[in-house]
């Protein structure tokens, strides 16, 4: 009896350790997310790149921004892109200011992401859900 709770009780620290482990890769943070922020909703749309790299979209009041980043640990720092074919960037700072602070996102352990931008009025924290799609049948 005590050498089956013992190997019970080693079997539960084992599989806690394995999940508090578990490495977090771009593809944890591939798909659709809907973000919350100050009232307004946003889309971020995440595409694993190759290795550690990501591109993203961020869809807000009417305007895409192309977004690239990095996944260091369990959060992604993001910046934005200009491209020939959409001309737009991230607003760009005033001249001597420093530069423009990047959009970071990080996974949390319920599937959740939760992140910090900056705004007109100083850096903004929202969080956000993965879209979930819909099943056929």
């Amino acid at each position: 009896m005590i050498k089956s709770l013992t190997f019970a009780v080693a079997i539960a620290v084992a599989a806690a350790a394995a999940a508090q482990e578990k490495k977090v890769t771009t593809a944890d943070f591939a798909g659709t997310w809907n973000i919350e922020a100050m009232s307004h909703q946003i889309a971020l749309v995440i595409e694993p790149a190759e290795g550690n790299k990501v591109t993203a979209t961020m869809m807000m009041m009417g305007r895409d921004m192309l977004l690239k980043g990095e996944l260091a640990d369990r959060t992604l720092t993001l910046v934005g892109v200009k491209t020939e074919s959409n001309g737009s960037a991230p607003p760009a700072a005033a001249p001597g200011a420093p530069p423009a602070k990047p959009i970071v996102v990080t996974l949390q352990e319920d599937g959740t992401i939760t992140g910090e931008m900056m705004g007109n009025m100083g850096p903004v924290k929202w969080t956000g859900e993965k879209l979930r799609t819909k099943k056929k049948g």
